[in-house]
């Protein structure tokens, strides 16, 4: 019997096909299992899928590539391992190894058995950092499935995953790091070398022109210990700002004794407020306002306040020991 295809186009917003599934967990019917979940208060796995109706004729019958009583082929694609119809031709092809039928041709993709998903096969060639079953992780932005999502997702350089469209909206609304991990997901150099003109430009007060900190890195995930500054913290190793503050040490270099020690130092600062912006790179004026009171504008986008009161109080005092909760010009843009 010659195979028929009707020229009109059927199924649903997200595939076009010619059969409705007869899904088991409710006994309901649906074009796919999107059009089940968007409706439903419970998930639907279409590979539990043992009977389907023919649009074409309304027959019901058991899960096979063409209706037993019409002829019509359900789908120009069809997986019967996925239960998957498609009228669309996408270069679609079945991956044993990620369980799932992928778009976009077996060719231009290869199966990282680490990362346990399909690549593109540039990052074969390039290397890529595998992160074991990374995409069985949900999207750290929206929290939705990676591994079985009709959205392509985005793999910056530290190997976590996260749609194209939630890492389009982190960047418009000034984040940079990747959510998962902090560590920068694009080329920053031209931030960090706006940084660097804004530390020549901001003098610091005297009681911290040789004030030492230790910081921790989160690009090349190296501790150093650098001097104090307001605009940020750059890293010894990298160069990156995307630093935070790792320990209560403190270290005047005029002295071999840390700062908090000299109890007897009444000009010492208390308490330092920074606060700094997440929108250098879209391109707006910062601020920067000095501890005399005065302020300048830049021709970026950033405001950095600095306030400082004088006590007899030793300075290691005010800072707290974790890295997540120190101040950093990066990783302040990475949280509310």
């Amino acid at each position: 019997q010659k195979l028929v295809t009707s020229e009109k186009r059927v199924g649903c917003s997200h595939y076009k096909r010619r059969a409705k599934f007869v899904t088991p967990c409710c006994n309901k019917f649906y074009m796919c299992r999107y059009c089940h979940d968007e409706n439903e208060s419970h998930y639907f796995n279409r590979k539990t899928v043992t009977e389907l109706i023919c649009t074409e004729c309304d027959t019901r019958q058991r899960v096979q590539a063409e209706c037993e009583k019409c002829g019509v082929r359900f789908g120009r694609y069809t997986c019967l391992v996925c239960n998957l119809f498609d009228d669309e031709d996408r270069n679609q092809y079945h991956c044993d190894g990620c369980g799932i039928c992928r778009v976009g041709g077996r060719g231009r993709f290869f199966h990282c058995e680490v990362c346990n998903m399909c690549l593109p096969l540039q990052l074969k060639i390039d290397g890529h950092r595998c992160v074991e079953n990374v995409s069985r992780a949900n999207c750290p932005v929206c929290l939705d499935d990676i591994h079985t999502s009709r959205i392509p997702c985005h793999i910056p350089d530290c190997g976590h995953l996260l749609h194209r469209t939630c890492f389009e909206e982190l960047l418009s609304s000034g984040h940079y790091a990747c959510p998962t991990c902090q560590t920068s997901m694009m080329d920053m150099n031209q931030l960090w070398e706006y940084l660097d003109s804004e530390v020549l430009s901001t003098p610091m007060p005297k009681e911290y022109e040789n004030y030492f900190v230790d910081i921790l890195c989160k690009d090349c995930h190296k501790d150093s210990t650098v001097k104090f500054h307001v605009v940020g913290l750059k890293c010894m190793h990298c160069g990156a700002y995307n630093t935070c503050r790792t320990k209560k040490k403190e270290i005047c270099e005029s002295e071999t004794t840390q700062c908090s020690g000299n109890s007897n130092n009444n000009n010492s600062v208390s308490n330092i407020n920074i606060s700094s912006s997440s929108n250098i790179m879209n391109g707006g004026t910062p601020s920067t306002s000095s501890s005399n009171g005065e302020s300048r504008s830049t021709a970026m986008t950033s405001t950095t306040t600095t306030t400082t009161s004088t006590s007899s109080t030793s300075t290691s005092t005010s800072n707290t020991n974790r890295c997540n909760e120190q101040h950093s010009s990066f990783g302040n843009s990475n949280r509310d």
